[in-house]
């Protein structure tokens, strides 16, 4: 399978403090997957790095075959919603997405990806007045709509109501049947369960272990969570799996 993101021993400190400490995984074409730890694990700052907005200090990141710190084209094949996504108050989420099209100098059409996140009915209602789920919802617009071959999101479910998160994971699940390779990072084991195909546990700055989704829940069912959660919690960790 084709792989859209390698992480190659990444290492990155700020003063004394080891926040990634020489982390490697992989992401093929059309899969999700999953970037699991607890709060202050790493999972932005590693998301950052693979966007070119912090540096790393050692090892490597390619996303499609070619190293990032020697192009900078790859961005307009990325979309990504870091953090609380932020807009202009003052405009609507049409005026929004017309913006990023511009700027990343692609077309596309605005009233459907509108349709696919659930915002078709935002109108000419000014951001100003989005709830925090609008505000997700829009930050996912603007990630996909120029149509990406990878797709970054860091906690991307907070503030969605029940019905928004399925509907958020169908979409998901369309874009990576459609061939997007998707990273998702959470704290929630459940919500990475339901999303992603695989899963890798972000512990001490590394990726300490890593297993399809399906696989591991086949294996444990209903104890999936407690599995995970007694993983996280031991001192002494197994190696990753191949």
């Amino acid at each position: 399978m084709e792989a859209i993101v390698e992480v190659k021993s990444v290492y990155k400190s700020y003063g004394l403090s080891q926040v990634i400490n020489h982390c490697s995984f992989k992401i093929s074409k059309g899969e999700i997957y999953g970037l699991l730890g607890v709060n202050g694990a790493g999972k932005t700052t590693l998301m950052k790095m693979i966007l070119g907005l912090q540096r790393k200090d050692e090892g490597s990141i390619f996303v499609l075959g070619r190293d990032i710190c020697e192009h900078q084209e790859y961005l307009s094949n990325v979309g990504s919603m870091i953090e609380m996504p932020v807009f202009y108050e003052h405009l609507n989420a049409a005026d929004i997405l017309s913006m990023h099209l511009m700027l990343m100098q692609k077309k596309a059409d605005i009233s459907q990806v509108l349709h696919l996140v659930g915002l078709d009915n935002a109108g000419p209602k000014s951001i100003s007045q989005y709830s925090l789920g609008m505000r997700q919802r829009l930050g996912l617009a603007r990630a996909i709509i120029h149509q990406p071959k990878l797709l970054i999101l860091d906690e991307p479910l907070n503030g969605l109501d029940p019905i928004a998160i399925a509907q958020m994971r169908e979409l998901l699940r369309k874009l990576a049947d459609d061939g997007m390779a998707i990273l998702l990072s959470s704290h929630i084991i459940g919500e990475i369960r339901h999303t992603a195909d695989r899963i890798g546990i972000l512990s001490d700055g590394c990726i300490k272990q890593e297993f399809s989704v399906a696989e591991k829940a086949l294996e444990y069912g209903e104890h999936f969570e407690e599995y995970v959660v007694g993983f996280m919690r031991r001192n002494e960790y197994e190696p990753v799996s191949s």
